[in-house]
């Protein structure tokens, strides 16, 4: 089979009867190129089959790109960690380039924090940036239209706002989420659970993300169709007040001793675990589901004190996430919008393999 030779821009221009520069604008995809001259380079460029090689180019323009992220606060132990870490990591395979990346922090319980740090952020001037969006829809909805006004490509992490102009979103489908952890719990109760608890974690009077919300949503609606019969009892937990937690699982608890079946939407399923196993253990057993493989929760799993963990692979989401939006504002691919991650179940026969 008999090789091509390379083609050089110069060569597509003289086929094309355009200038070097016209040529180098249409590949790039930059404007100020006449509609003509875009006819004629696009007609060698289809003529010759030209793949361009977005690598070599983003290379050779020896541009420094800024990337940043604004995530939520987190512990060492946290989903959030593992995300941060997947980002740092999609950062480490780009090493031939010239690339900063900064990652704002805020409180996801204080409104003021998120727009604080997105006027920070914003300042800084970036190429792209990675959202770990906050719960309010307004401020969202400023913060994403600030980054349209500068043409400031970015993508969301965890909570997916379909409205919104974003490159790319990871994570999980959470309406079918919750949805999944309705089955588990229905099928853990042989079909028909005559109460189940659902344990929301609070601060500033709402949970911290649009993700927890939707799984919510996706969880009743199961019930609802599947279970009608089954009476939802709903805990609020103030995340800033870890004795008021105590005092409000000791009365739950003592107040519905038939019980059997909880769980949560987010990581903190451990602190429902934990309490019960230390401070009630001649209590009936309750069967708890949570979310996130964070090391509490799986000591949780592996000790019996908790049943199920929903995963979703959070070093993972970060960096893909990070990868994928290199590849859009660096080496201009157009990429996919939605990634959804798995939705697997995690127990104790299972979770020493589980790998994100």
């Amino acid at each position: 089979m008999e090789v091509q030779s390379k083609i050089r821009i110069k060569d597509i221009a003289e086929r094309a009867g355009v200038s070097v520069g016209t040529v180098d604008r249409v590949i790039h995809g930059r404007n100020n190129v006449s509609k003509l001259a875009l006819e004629k380079v696009q007609k060698v460029l289809d003529e010759i089959n030209y793949v361009p090689n977005h690598y070599a180019s983003a290379l050779a323009s020896n541009k420094v790109h800024k990337f940043v992220a604004i995530l939520p606060m987190h512990e060492e132990d946290s989903y959030w960690a593992r995300v941060e870490k997947g980002l740092f990591d999609g950062l480490s395979r780009f090493t031939d380039f010239k690339i900063s990346f900064n990652i704002f922090h805020y409180d996801p319980f204080n409104d003021d924090t998120f727009k604080s740090e997105c006027e920070n952020l914003i300042a800084t001037k970036p190429d792209a940036v990675i959202v770990g969006p906050i719960f309010n829809h307004n401020i969202m909805t400023a913060f994403t239209n600030k980054l349209d006004e500068e043409e400031i490509p970015f993508a969301l992490l965890d909570s997916n706002w379909p409205e919104f102009n974003a490159r790319t979103y990871y994570g999980q489908d959470s309406l079918n989420s919750g949805k999944f952890a309705g089955r588990v719990m229905a099928m853990a109760a042989g079909g028909s659970p005559k109460q189940i608890a659902i344990f929301k974690v609070l601060g500033e009077g709402r949970v911290a993300s649009r993700q927890q919300m939707d799984r919510e949503v996706g969880f009743r609606d199961y019930m609802k169709e599947h279970c009608p019969e089954c009476e939802i009892k709903e805990v609020p937990l103030y995340a800033y007040d870890k004795k008021g937690m105590q005092e409000i699982l000791k009365k739950f608890f003592t107040d519905h001793p038939d019980l059997r079946f909880a769980l949560t939407f987010n990581s903190s399923i451990h602190i429902i675990a934990e309490f019960l196993h230390n401070e009630m253990p001649d209590h009936e057993h309750v069967t708890l589901l949570g979310y996130d493989a964070v090391d509490a929760n799986v000591e949780c799993i592996k000790n019996g004190s908790a049943e199920f963990l929903i995963a979703q692979h959070p070093h993972a989401q970060g960096l893909n996430c990070f990868r994928s939006m290199f590849n859009s504002c660096v080496l201009h691919i157009q990429q996919k919008r939605d990634h959804y991650m798995s939705i697997e179940l995690l127990v104790q026969e299972n979770i020493d393999f589980y790998k994100d």
